[in-house]
């Protein structure tokens, strides 16, 4: 542990609680609320200062991932738990977020197939009555074509569930429901030194010294000092995002839009904007770049805004682990991590802090289906670099691959 002059420490306040949370991210701060909720003691200890979601804000279950993508990574049967474990979040997420006074952007979301063309959605299909959670209605490739004016080459799959918040102000919102709740918060507070070994842990930030009876990481970054096991763990997805103006000739559906595949791009109307998201082999600086990227992207669905302006165009880097899932866990009695991840980390948020709460107050042991998916090693620089090939390399098969099903779909047709 790092050493501090006898003056400071002197001055520290020390601080008792039942649980301290690392992290005052959407997974942090949810769990504040629930243990709070649950008459704990909570203190929120943060590094950085409230900043608004600039995140998804679409709502559902599935962790982030299609029922393929879930039945690549497990058995059937945890496959199914983590499902339905996921669903029940994505529920409660709908329900604070509407108490919260959220405003609904859109209801509903399309899958178009990935680079495989109708075998991608023909996969989904099996996937999902593989694991017994219900048959989505495949939309036509005219019909597609008219309410997204793309394409739709091996149409589509329709969700109607999904709910698309504005979720900018989210952060905030959660951080005064916390207070609301007897928790505190403290902004612009680092954790300098940690020993978590005894049955009560200790935290101290220079100002504070926290005793808590469990401590639970909730935060993405900043964790080599206290949470080095933690860290190796996380890798980040680099994504351009920007929005487009574009007068289609008539309104777009405003639900959701998600292609299926490693590197698929997500976007959705409101109204004449096109807000658009599309991976990235790394973080891209610069909105002149950024922009350029995105154009590259959305010319495979409108030709149109092959050279149009971008509004908003920002690169971001989300956090993830190598395995896709959120982590939640415990690393030892009375060291918990509950991390959202992912780029829909509303309903993973939900989920983390539910399952985390309930096991420090009740003993539940739900938490236990995500112990095959724990922090895993991402091989640090080397595995990076490794990443931003495979991700070159996937781009080059996608484009073969999506060619050879645009041409398939054309004799079918023919």
């Amino acid at each position: 542990m790092a050493g501090h002059p006898q003056s400071e420490r002197g001055t520290e306040q020390t601080l008792d609680c039942d649980v301290c949370v690392v992290g005052a991210t959407l997974a942090g701060l949810w769990l504040a609320l629930a243990l709070a909720l649950r008459g704990r003691e909570v203190v929120v200890l943060d590094a950085g200062g409230p900043a608004p979601h600039a995140g998804s804000g679409l709502v559902r279950p599935g962790l982030g991932l299609g029922a393929a993508q879930l039945c690549a990574r497990t058995d059937r049967a945890t496959a199914r738990r983590i499902y339905d474990l996921s669903a029940d979040a994505a529920a409660g997420a709908v329900r604070l977020l509407d108490a919260l006074r959220l405003n609904v952007r859109g209801t509903g979301a399309f899958t178009l197939p990935g680079p495989l063309g109708k075998s991608d959605l023909l996969e989904e299909a099996a996937a999902r009555d593989v694991l017994g959670i219900g048959e989505l209605p495949h939309i036509g490739r005219l019909d597609v074509a008219e309410v997204l004016g793309i394409p739709g080459w091996g149409g589509a799959l329709y969700d109607a569930e999904p709910v698309t918040y504005a979720a900018r102000r989210l952060p905030q919102e959660l951080a005064t429901a916390v207070r609301a709740a007897g928790a505190r918060i403290f902004f612009e507070t680092p954790v300098r030194e940690s020993d978590l070994d005894g049955v009560r842990k200790y935290l101290r930030t220079g100002t504070h010294r926290v005793r808590a009876d469990h401590v639970v990481f909730a935060g993405e970054r900043n964790l080599g000092a206290f949470a080095p096991w933690l860290a190796r763990g996380l890798m980040f997805q680099a994504f351009a995002t920007g929005s487009f103006s574009h007068d289609a000739g008539g309104p777009m559906a405003s639900e959701a839009v998600i292609e299926g595949g490693a590197r698929g791009v997500r976007f959705a109307w409101e109204g004449t904007t096109l807000g658009f998201a599309a991976p990235t082999a790394r973080l891209i600086r610069g909105e002149i770049a950024v922009a350029c990227a995105l154009r590259r992207h959305v010319r495979r669905f409108y030709p149109s805004l092959a050279s149009a302006v971008v509004g908003d165009a920002r690169g971001a880097a989300l956090p993830v682990a190598r395995h896709g899932l959120p982590l939640i866990g415990a690393y030892r009695p009375g060291v918990w991590y509950a991390l959202a991840l992912g780029i829909e980390p509303i309903a993973n948020a939900s989920l983390a802090s539910e399952l985390i709460a309930a096991a420090i107050v009740e003993r539940d042991d739900r938490f236990r289906v995500f112990a095959p998916f724990g922090p895993q090693y991402t091989w640090g620089m080397a595995g990076r670099y490794a990443r931003r090939l495979g991700y070159w390399a996937g781009r080059l098969a996608d484009a073969a691959n999506r060619r050879d099903a645009q041409r398939e779909a054309k004799l079918e047709e023919a």
